[in-house]
């Protein structure tokens, strides 16, 4: 089942690539660099978690520490949409849904994975259709 998960998630992810692209005439507006200092967030929070893991707690729910860092993660977002002037990073944002998959996540580490996932597989097909740094 976990397979699927994440081949949905790849679909997810170049659909909503593509049709930024679509829209764009066939040109992504947004930039490498616009997506990738989220995702540097992202996964600076997914190390944290790995390292609560890993010091043996068997939880499948994030502590209430982890769980506000996963909400914090929002202001991220609005930060890097209201730096662009042009409303790349907006429409972007808008169109992956991410701050409503993030409020999805709650304090389960499996959504968070499946959200860290899904943003990696946002930059990996933004580079892969033609996105600039």
């Amino acid at each position: 089942m976990a397979e699927n998960t994440i081949q949905d998630t790849a679909r997810e992810a170049e659909d909503v690539i593509l049709d930024l692209k679509a829209r764009g005439n066939g040109r992504l507006a947004l930039t490498t660099s616009q997506i990738r200092k989220f995702l540097a967030a992202v996964n600076a929070l997914t190390n944290k978690i790995d390292m609560f893991r890993t010091r043996g707690e068997k939880s499948d729910v994030l502590t209430p520490e982890l769980a506000a860092e996963v909400k914090f993660l929002k202001v991220k977002l609005a930060y890097q949409a209201g730096k662009d002037q042009r409303g790349n990073v907006r429409d972007f944002v808008e169109k992956a849904q991410l701050r409503q998959r993030l409020d999805r996540i709650g304090t389960s580490i499996r959504a968070y994975e499946n959200f860290a996932r899904y943003m990696e597989a946002l930059v990996a097909y933004h580079k892969f259709h033609g996105g600039r740094d």
